[in-house]
């Protein structure tokens, strides 16, 4: 079986073009070079060095900083997000002291839905499979005599 090589479009006249144009460029700068003298080639190579690393370390100073700034703001943000838990841990432990392990928002809610299931059972014409109650959850803390001293309190 003969596979069928792929043709080529033919650009020998623009390939002759770009490389009259390479050539002319090269003997330009070689003419140029032999032009000037070769102590002021010299000075120049070093102003050149010298700017590229007066370049390379202001990137390293900047890049320094960025980073520097970037830390910062990610210890802030960190900062600001433990305060926020602290304050969550205040809030808890100040319910916990008070004597209400739940907030009554969630008895409330309780009661509601249980008044809803219980008109729906004596509406419908069949009976739906008895809900199962859920166990009460222990609590987090365990019971202690001794409260929790708060703010401006010192403990006995």
């Amino acid at each position: 079986m003969e596979v069928p090589m792929a043709t080529t479009k033919r650009r020998t006249a623009s390939r002759s073009r770009l490389n009259q144009a390479v050539k002319a460029g090269r003997t330009a700068l070689r003419q140029a070079r032999k032009r000037v003298p070769p102590d002021l080639r010299r000075q120049i190579d070093r102003s050149i060095k010298d700017g590229q690393r007066r370049f390379d370390s202001a990137v390293k100073d900047i890049r320094a900083r960025v980073n520097q700034a970037a830390r910062q703001a990610d210890l802030n943000s960190a900062l600001k997000r433990l305060d926020e838990l602290s304050k969550q841990v205040q809030e808890l432990a100040r319910t916990v002291t008070s004597g209400s392990a739940a907030p009554a928002r969630t008895t409330t809610r309780r009661t509601t839905t249980r008044k809803a299931a219980t008109t729906r059972r004596t509406s419908a014409a069949r009976k739906p499979a008895p809900r199962r109650s859920r166990p009460k959850r222990a609590a987090a803390v365990p019971e202690t005599t001794e409260t929790m001293p708060t703010e401006g309190e010192t403990p006995s």
